[in-house]
């Protein structure tokens, strides 16, 4: 056995970029000219569907003005499914499709990314699991082998809290694993997301609190991660101050619009922070394993996981939780961290109590001991893991399950 002498437990760390993005009031009107820039003729545009809203409608009058030929694939749902990505592929091929569209929160980025995988690749008998972020075997071992994906994507970001628009990650359900695919393949991001506060605030409300919860899970982690990355601190506690300031705000009126413009920047600063390289943790891992087994939706799952993940781990950064409070408005620059901290995940537990979301049981979604041990195996080798500021093991994961029942 060697002992390891090397300083530093990650000497080396990957700065990777962000999609560009247009962010504004009106930003959604500038789908069809970015479509030209790509080279976009026919788009398959991908979506939840969005009933209601009026905005698939308005977007496809958009594209057809700028001559675009335009297929819809509405069959996506919450949590994106394999089976849905692979519907979604034979639809574009059938149609020929040049781009993909897609319309709405991470669910519609992530399925067009997972069609763009598809399409890439061995069309409709592609399997997403050859792609999928592992820690054992590295995942970064495996990455030079895949296709790099050419085939561009205009996103139009219609929620304040996943931040897909922009990232280099498509997160897609297996179904028969039971388990989140963490798909990372090189060109996967969109071309770029398009943000306008002015389809976010036709979210219903409880949506904005979950979003906005993922959001603020999408800061933190990263901040606290055990990469320690400077360029992930500044943009963090950025979304963590936005966020902390108008939340509450856009869920009580989301017509708002200093909230909800506030908000559209939030998530899309809050992406940056993981997607940069800073990482999630295991707020993001336990939370995955609870959504997929129990199809809640992956914002309402992190804010249930959130604080009792974070009581576990804030006896590795307390200095972090404390410039986290310091964000959010907290007095505590005269308490030591340790006693900040405890203020801190207050603040937060009183932000998403604010919004509609108590700490609910997960004995209350059906959450057996088959689910415990089922989410233990596969948290462990979630991509969420390896940043996560401390050390976690099966037994440590098993009780932080067991406590939330």
């Amino acid at each position: 056995m060697s002992i390891n002498v090397e300083r530093k437990q990650f000497p080396l760390l990957y700065v990777h970029q962000h999609s560009r993005g247009v962010i504004g009031w009106g930003a959604h009107k500038m789908v069809g000219q970015e479509c030209q820039m790509y080279g976009i003729k026919h788009a398959l545009l991908v979506t939840t569907g969005l009933k209601g809203t009026g905005i698939v409608e308005e977007i496809e009058s958009i594209l057809k003005a700028h001559d675009i030929a335009v297929t819809i694939f509405d069959g996506v749902t919450s949590n994106p499914k394999d089976f849905e990505c692979k519907a979604g592929t034979e639809v574009y091929l059938q149609a020929g499709c040049d781009g993909v569209v897609t319309v709405g929160g991470g669910s519609a980025h992530d399925a067009g990314k997972g069609i763009r995988i598809m399409v890439e690749n061995d069309g409709v008998d592609t399997s997403l699991r050859d792609f999928c972020a592992f820690l054992d075997p590295h995942y970064t071992t495996r990455i030079p082998t895949y296709k790099v994906v050419t085939i561009p994507q205009v996103s139009v970001n219609t929620t304040t809290g996943t931040g897909a628009e922009g990232t280099a990650f498509a997160i897609v359900n297996d179904e028969e694993w039971r388990y989140k695919l963490i798909l990372v393949v090189p060109g996967v991001a969109p071309s770029v997301g398009l943000n306008d506060p002015a389809l976010m605030r036709l979210q219903p409300p409880h949506l904005i609190a979950w979003a906005g919860m993922d959001a603020f899970c999408h800061a933190m982690e990263p901040f606290i991660g055990r990469f320690n990355m400077p360029v992930v601190h500044g943009v963090a506690l950025r979304a963590i101050k936005l966020l902390s300031e108008n939340l509450r705000q856009a869920h009580g009126n989301p017509y708002n619009d200093t909230a909800m413009e506030n908000m559209a920047w939030a998530q899309y600063i809050a992406s940056m922070a993981y997607n940069v390289g800073g990482g999630m943790g295991m707020v993001h891992g336990l939370a995955h394993m609870v959504s997929v087994l129990k199809d809640l939706h992956h914002g309402y799952t992190n804010a249930i996981m959130m604080l009792p993940v974070e009581r576990f781990n804030s006896i590795a950064v307390p200095e972090k939780f404390k410039e986290i409070g310091e964000a959010m408005g907290l007095d505590i620059h005269h308490m030591n961290p340790v006693q900040a901290t405890d203020k801190t995940l207050e603040a937060i537990e009183r932000l998403r109590n604010d919004v509609g979301i108590p700490q609910v049981p997960l004995k209350e979604f059906d959450f057996t001991d088959d689910d415990i041990e089922h989410s233990v195996k596969w948290s462990l080798n979630d991509l969420s893991r390896e940043a996560n500021p401390r050390q976690v093991n099966a037994d440590q994961v098993r009780t932080i399950m067991r406590s939330c029942l």
